[in-house]
C-alpha cells in the first residue's frame, strides 16, 4: 500500500503535467498571435509605402497642373496687353 508521501508526489506530478500542458497551449497561441502581428505590421508598412508613393505622384501632378495654369494665365495676360 502506498503511503501518504507517494500520493503527494503523484498529485504534484499530475499538477505539474496539467500546468505544463496549458502553458504549452498558451505559448502556442502567443506564437501564432506574434506571427499574425508581424504579418499585419508588414502589410501596414507596404500600404504606407504605397500611399506615400501615390501622394508623391498626386502632388507632382497637381504641381504640374498649377504650372500649366500659370503659363496659360501668362499667355492670356500677354495677349490682353496688346
Amino acid at each position: 500500500m502506498m503511503d501518504l508521501q507517494a500520493y503527494v508526489f503523484l498529485g504534484v506530478g499530475v499538477a505539474i503535467s496539467v500546468l505544463g500542458f496549458f502553458l504549452k497551449k498558451e505559448a502556442k497561441k502567443a506564437g501564432e498571435l506574434d506571427d499574425r502581428v508581424k504579418s499585419l505590421e508588414t502589410d501596414l508598412a507596404k500600404n504606407e509605402a504605397r500611399d506615400l508613393e501615390r501622394w508623391n505622384v498626386a502632388t507632382k501632378l497637381m504641381e504640374d497642373r498649377r504650372n500649366d495654369v500659370q503659363k496659360l494665365f501668362e499667355k492670356v495676360e500677354g495677349k490682353a496687353d496688346r
